[in-house]
């Protein structure tokens, strides 16, 4: 555990960092043109450190204390801070699941949480800046028909890899992808949680975590769908 003083662009932000793993001693984080088409694709904000190595994921508070005080002090103060139940911790605990299933995510270095109230930014998560990796959605978007389908086919691996594991992604989309310049598929925003033991809950809990908009339509859901069920099946 350690205490970082981080200069953001031109502020400086205290943070208790939980794992710290590979941190240089002194790390300053700016906002770049990549961080800025992360944040185009998501609502966190994004920070590239000053040498490119590494990038750092924050989570601002859900509700601002002026206009929702006790909502504010509740959820964001309180529960995320004081009890460590912060965006950063549960995704860092959840890329772990990951690389445990076999499946490849950016090294992690990290993360942390601010106990100033005056600091929205209380989330934190420092992890390899992977470089000229792409969002999957916008790669996706630029293939033909067939290359998609054996991009599907691929993500389907994993996906099944991961529920052989016991696990479903929360928020099972393209842009939850990041493709290296070497085709390698990168599960990054990762929020996973644990499928039901019974077989057939297990199938539901995954049916259902597919849905016709974030597979870009209801072909390629149902294609989705058939290559797991072909996969999974006994």
């Amino acid at each position: 555990m350690r205490l970082l003083d981080i200069p953001f662009d031109d502020r400086r932000r205290r943070y208790l960092v939980f794992h710290a793993n590979g941190l240089p001693e002194k790390l300053a984080l700016d906002s770049t043109t990549t961080t800025s088409q992360f944040e185009a694709i998501g609502s966190s904000r994004f920070f590239v450190s000053r040498d490119g190595t590494l990038l750092a994921k924050v989570v601002p508070d859900k509700f601002r204390k002026a206009q929702a005080p006790l909502k504010w002090l509740l959820r964001d103060y309180l529960e995320k801070r004081w009890l460590a139940q912060c965006d950063a911790r549960k995704e860092y605990n959840s890329l772990r699941i990951l690389r445990r299933a076999g499946l490849a995510t950016p090294r992690c270095h990290g993360w942390g949480l601010s106990l100033n109230p005056g600091n929205r930014n209380a989330s934190l998560l420092l992890m390899e800046h992977v470089r000229d990796a792409r969002p999957g959605g916008e790669v996706f978007e630029e293939m033909g028909e067939a290359d998609r389908l054996a991009f599907l086919a691929h993500f389907c691996t994993e996906v099944a890899q991961l529920a052989r594991h016991g696990y479903v992604h929360r928020d099972l989309h393209y842009n939850n992808l990041l493709i290296t310049p070497a085709d390698e598929m990168l599960w990054i925003d990762a929020h996973v949680r644990r499928l039901p033991k019974q077989r057939g809950k297990a199938w539901n809990t995954l049916e259902n975590s597919l849905t016709d908009n974030k597979l870009r339509g209801l072909a390629y859901r149902r294609f989705v769908r058939q290559q797991l069920h072909d996969i999974l099946a006994p």
